[in-house]
């Protein structure tokens, strides 16, 4: 297989998630409108998901980033200007309104299955690897020179990964700090109201977070039981833990101005930071409105799947094409593709065309390196602290449940899905991940120890390990 330079594909092993064939297949037509939105002088979408490992083409994300550098050394406003599209079609997804009711028609409901995808597909052409990464990673490398030349000017090139950890600091909070902030709201004075009130605000927390517990279409509505135990729980120090955040919030911004006053930033630098810290927070902003935009589909998802006689569940593992011309397939047909795929498949593309089942795993590079079990597991500090825990190795969201409160998740890198497990967590270990990776971002906002980009955290560790994480040095070793 050759890439779009006529050379021989290199694979590089980017994570570890669970994909289904409607996800994968929404990548073609995301990275075509990517491509407009970015500026890109040639469409790039070489990737390939393998029953959970996804790997991406390691000269098209080199030529991703070079693209991304030349953009800006030409218009330093570009980073500006990609960032407010996406906050635009952010807000018209959000206010977007899908009225499945009174059509039952099939040829009705996939024509309004396409018409309510545009932001969808959008927001995948933003996405990870193509772009939103690679424009965080430019910025982190230009922002990282300046706190090197400042920091040396005033005899302080000893506090560089200090100030660097200070500066990640993304410049709004997540949907993490926002849920967390919503539901302390909520939690006050719960246990007082009546059943009914109860209920109204229960109602409330789902209408707003259930697409939570949704990623690229999968997940489970919420337990109400649930949320009433979680806003009990929190009653009792709702107020405090309010002013906490609120206070942590301030001192962060603190910390941020004094740094930069000491460094003696200028106005561009100042610019470029605040540039930078905006990406930083983009890197999940991004995925978490995919998984809105995803959600609000699956009602025209769930009625096409009932007319054609499938479960609901089962939609997302056709492709979008094929739902798009579900007339065309019969229902056999249809149920014999879902099981196959369930059991594990492998797809992606190239050209900016799908291919099922067409990989060659001899061209991956496997570069994880071998370690005894004697010796420590060494990653880069993305939150500082030192805890000891049981180790939960998660390699895919559906299996979170696992985690019990406490435990330490291990797993090869977190996205939005993994959000429940990293709430009952005390520590975060990852394969991979930079200092603005998901997992660094919120094990910061969530105040957890978190050691990232160790390479081999999940073939080292076993569950029931009983590991210290210390994210003071940055080690992870085995105490039984």
């Amino acid at each position: 297989m050759e890439n779009f330079m006529g050379s021989t594909i290199k694979w590089e092993h980017t994570m570890r998630k669970l994909n289904t064939p409607f996800s994968v297949s929404t990548y073609p037509r995301g990275s075509f409108m990517g491509t407009i939105v970015w500026g890109y002088p040639i469409p790039l979408s070489t990737i390939w998901y393998d029953n959970g490992d996804i790997y991406f083409e390691k000269n098209e994300i080199a030529c991703i980033r070079k693209f991304l550098e030349y953009k800006y050394n030409k218009d330093k406003k570009y980073p500006s200007k990609i960032s407010r599209n996406i906050f635009s079609v952010v807000e018209k997804m959000k206010q977007q309104r899908i009225n499945t009711q009174n059509i039952n028609d099939l040829n009705s409901l996939v024509n309004l299955l396409d018409t309510n995808s545009e932001y969808f597909f959008k927001l995948i052409g933003y996405i990870s690897f193509r772009g939103a990464v690679q424009m965080c990673d430019v910025l982190e490398e230009k922002i990282i020179n300046v706190i090197y030349f400042r920091s040396a000017e005033i005899n302080e090139i000893n506090k560089v990964k200090d100030y660097q950890a200070a500066l990640t600091l993304p410049l709004y909070p997540s949907v993490v700090t926002e849920e967390k902030i919503d539901s302390l709201k909520l939690a006050k004075n719960f246990s007082g109201l009546s059943k009914d009130r109860q209920k109204k605000v229960i109602n409330e927390y789902i209408e707003k977070y259930e697409w939570l517990s949704y990623h690229w279409l999968v997940g489970k509505p919420l337990d109400t039981d649930e949320i009433r135990n979680k806003l009990l729980s929190l009653e009792k120090k709702s107020d405090e833990d309010l002013k906490q955040i609120s206070d942590d919030k301030k001192n962060q911004e603190k910390e941020i101005t004094a740094i930069v006053k000491r460094l003696r930033f200028n106005d561009e630098e100042m610019r470029l930071l605040k540039e930078f810290r905006v990406w930083i927070f983009m890197r999940t902003f991004i995925k978490d409105n995919i998984n809105l935009a995803g959600y609000k589909l699956l009602p025209i998802l769930g009625k096409i799947a009932n007319k054609v006689g499938l479960p609901e569940e089962d939609i997302v593992w056709l492709t979008y094409d094929e739902i798009a011309n579900i007339n065309n397939i019969k229902l056999e047909e249809a149920h014999k593709l879902i099981i196959k795929r369930k059991k594990g498949f492998s797809a992606g593309t190239i050209g900016n065309k799908l291919i099922f089942n067409d990989f060659s795993k001899y061209n991956v590079q496997n570069k994880l390196q071998k370690i005894s079990k004697e010796q420590n597991v060494k990653g880069s500090i993305a939150f500082k602290g030192v805890v000891k825990g049981i180790v939960r190795v998660v390699m895919f969201p559906r299996d979170q449940e696992k985690l019990k409160q406490g435990e330490i998740l291990v797993t090869s890198m977190t996205t939005p899905d993994y959000l429940p497990a990293m709430g009952r967590a005390s520590a975060f270990v990852t394969d991979e991940g930079g200092i603005t990776c998901h997992a660094a971002i919120i094990a910061r906002e969530m105040k957890k120890p978190c050691v990232i980009g160790t390479k081999i955290a999940t073939k080292m560790f076993k569950d029931g390990d009983l590991v210290e994480v210390d994210a003071n040095n940055g080690t992870v070793k085995i105490l039984n």
